[in-house]
């Protein structure tokens, strides 16, 4: 029977986790549930309230013994997804995530005026928002709401340097948009919140003295759940979409890559964020294939490379274009090719697309020591070794594979036992494989990436003018 446990919970694009782990770092129970919804028209929202039902239903599914062992609860999620709700806590309409393209046509000039384009994609979402919005709302990330159902207090959790969060005074202020925005009290990773409201704590089954804890953003719980925590190592985390992140101890400019302070001093983070990956993935097997979600050890023998370029912008794409119009393709495909095979080109287009990251993090004068490859795609042999072939760099594994997760524990540890939670990390990450890269493979694979560059740079005019003429 274990002792003292943390719980961390995950609000991702697709499910929604909930892990419980000892002081050890060893995860005990893990909990997920599938709350996407499909998009239209450009649209896509959450219901607030799925994601609170689902966190509901995983502390339920968690045993009683293990229930009342709980210490400490620590909250991350996706983002940027902005949720509004005032002062009594009500909530206006659906969580706007990150994928929701509404306002986009305003994107280019947004991003003009000097603004990253992560956060950009906020900021015309709340131009949009603020026309039908008759009072004025406090801004929260997924995370936020859930925190907020845990205590009844409205704060945004995250990091204090700037990058962790998508919005702050001066962005409001510099597109009139403070009128009707307000942002919460910030509260640091690692801060105790309060503790879990008695009558919230009857209904999950917790002890009512069970502390919530501040966490942060999914991208940076995933660096410290995979320790990623030192000059030169990149962190790999897919997903529904896809985040590479780079700590860095020099501060690198380029277009197309978010540069923003890494939370340990004297560090930047250097970001590159693609929109659909795994969700690439999950769409050919359930939309093309028509199968359930293909389990990619039954295509390890189908050749590779296969010869068929996959662009896998299905909804725009963001790092390194920015650009909302782009679209997916398949290039080269013959009689020969199969659903197998089409499937596989999508994990190699993935690839491709990572692989453009790196070489312009690399031109940009980034020093890459190591990678670091971390979610669902670390699961599988096909992943890694296409994408060990693809960078032609080998590529880590790290024990656990839900890093958040794992990241919200070690915030956790770290603020019942006043341990830095940088220690913890270097004590309880652990690398568990490694993939090598098969070097013939990677020069038939340059040769490709050429390719796929070159298809982007012929086409992107087309992909505006097919937008626009929809």
């Amino acid at each position: 029977m274990f002792s003292d446990l943390v719980a961390a919970v995950d609000i991702g694009t697709t499910n929604v986790k909930i892990g419980l782990f000892n002081f050890s770092g060893e995860k005990i129970f893990l909990f997920q549930q599938r709350c996407f919804e499909s998009s239209r028209s450009g649209v896509h929202e959450v219901s607030t309230e799925k994601w609170w039902k689902a966190v509901v239903q995983g502390f339920h599914s968690i045993d009683s013994s293990y229930r009342k062992n709980i210490v400490a609860i620590c909250i991350t999620g996706q983002g940027p997804t902005t949720i509004m709700v005032d002062e009594r806590q009500k909530v206006f309409g659906k969580a706007i995530t990150w994928i929701d393209k509404r306002g986009f046509e305003s994107l280019k000039k947004i991003i003009e005026k000097g603004i990253d384009g992560q956060t950009a994609t906020v900021v015309a979402h709340l131009i949009e928002v603020e026309k039908n919005l008759t009072q004025k709302v406090y801004l929260l990330q997924p995370s936020d709401f859930i925190i907020m159902k845990l205590t009844r207090k409205i704060v945004n959790a995250s990091f204090p340097q700037s990058g962790y969060l998508p919005w702050n005074k001066e962005i409001l202020e510099k597109f009139n948009l403070d009128k009707k925005f307000s942002i919460p009290p910030l509260v640091n990773t690692g801060e105790v919140i309060s503790s879990i409201d008695r009558s919230i704590a009857r209904v999950l089954g917790v002890n009512d003295k069970a502390l919530i804890i501040a966490g942060a953003p999914d991208f940076a719980m995933a660096l410290i759940g995979t320790g990623v925590l030192e000059d030169g190592m990149l962190c790999d985390r897919g997903g529904t979409s896809q985040g590479l992140t780079l700590c860095s101890a020099k501060k690198i400019l380029h277009p197309g890559l978010i540069t923003t302070p890494f939370f340990l001093d004297d560090y930047w983070k250097i970001s590159g964020v693609m929109t659909t990956t795994g969700g690439a993935y999950e769409w050919f097997s359930r939309q093309v294939a028509r199968t359930r979600l293909v389990n990619l050890a039954r295509l390890m023998q189908i050749k590779r490379p296969t010869g068929v370029i996959f662009l896998p912008h299905l909804n725009g794409e963001r790092s390194p274009y920015w650009n909302p119009s782009l679209r997916g393709a398949f290039f080269g495909l013959s009689f020969n090719d199969d659903w197998k095979t089409m499937l596989v080109s999508v994990v190699e287009g993935v690839a491709y697309a990572i692989r453009e990251i790196v070489e312009l993090m690399k031109k940009s004068g980034c020093d890459i020591k190591t990678i670091r490859t971390t979610g669902g795609q670390s699961l599988n042999d096909l992943w890694n070794q296409t994408k060990s072939d693809v960078l032609g760099k080998e590529l880590e594994v790290v024990n656990v594979h839900e890093s958040e997760l794992l990241g919200c524990a070690i915030v956790a540890i770290s603020s019942l036992s006043k341990e830095s939670f940088l220690q913890i990390s270097k004590k309880i990450v652990r690398v568990s494989r490694k993939f090598l890269p098969c070097m013939d493979k990677h020069e038939v694979y340059s040769r490709l990436f050429e390719l796929y560059q070159l298809i982007h740079r012929r086409n992107e005019d087309i992909f505006e003018k097919l937008t626009k003429s929809l």
